[in-house]
């Protein structure tokens, strides 16, 4: 059984409010990537809380479906990643704050794979030139259809083609094992040293270089604060959204 004929089976069995809240906001964050959409709001933190636990136990439900109730749960990320190409889970409550707190700007996504992040930038009013080397199209889903168009351009050859055009660069999701993000720093503080580079990714884990959070400097930004409300943690991965200088 797939992933999610097997969470809706399992869900369906627990006869539990908690859950079902959780797989009903799942379902609807899947329904829009699905459909070529961006889901309208955030994830709730997902998975079998100690309380949740207690009612499936009252319920004399298998301990081995419980636990693979959880596991499913805290493993919807790896599915629509998969499946759909989606890293960052955005949503349009994120970009619509975003544009609230910093205005519509000129925007350049480098790595945009299908192409969320500018998307939804895009959708809120804002101006945006997105871009991708396209190296992951033979690994999975990502740039395989995306949501608006999208150059094919590396980083450092994004920035020098672009980055006279626009405002702020964004990142998202750039991998662990590669320092092509920390040669993006280096290229911005030498050619373009004013344009701020917004990064979402969890420092120091899932996403970007070691060497790359070593050579970020922070932005001390207090809007940032308000943004990351809209972007709330829903499983073990603490991603965030950063202003880079």
């Amino acid at each position: 059984m797939d992933y999610w004929a097997n969470l809706t089976q399992l869900t369906q069995q627990a006869h539990c409010p908690a859950l079902t809240a959780q797989y009903t906001a799942m379902q609807a964050f899947r329904a829009a990537v699905a459909q070529g959409q961006l889901p309208k709001e955030p994830l709730p933190r997902l998975g079998i809380t100690e309380a949740i636990a207690f009612d499936l136990m009252r319920q004399a439900l298998p301990l081995a479906s419980v636990n693979t109730l959880d596991h499913l749960l805290r493993n919807f990320r790896q599915y629509i990643a998969y499946h759909f190409g989606m890293w960052a889970f955005v949503q349009q409550r994120l970009f619509a704050t975003w544009t609230a707190l910093f205005g519509r700007q000129r925007y350049l996504e480098i790595a945009a794979g299908n192409g969320y992040l500018s998307y939804g930038l895009q959708q809120a009013g804002n101006q945006v030139i997105a871009t991708d080397a396209r190296t992951w199209q033979k690994e999975n889903l990502t740039g395989a259809k995306p949501l608006l168009p999208i150059y094919q351009a590396g980083e450092a050859a994004a920035l020098l083609t672009y980055g006279a055009q626009v405002d702020a660069v964004v990142m998202a999701w750039s991998p662990d094992h590669e320092w092509n993000d920390a040669a993006l720093l280096w290229q911005l503080r030498q050619q373009f040293p004013s344009l701020p580079l917004f990064v979402l990714g969890e420092r120091n884990g899932a996403t970007n270089s070691r060497l790359f959070w070593q050579l970020a400097k922070f932005v001390p930004e207090r809007r940032l604060l308000k943004l990351n409300r809209a972007f709330p943690r829903f499983d073990a991965i603490n991603d965030r959204i950063y202003l880079i200088q």
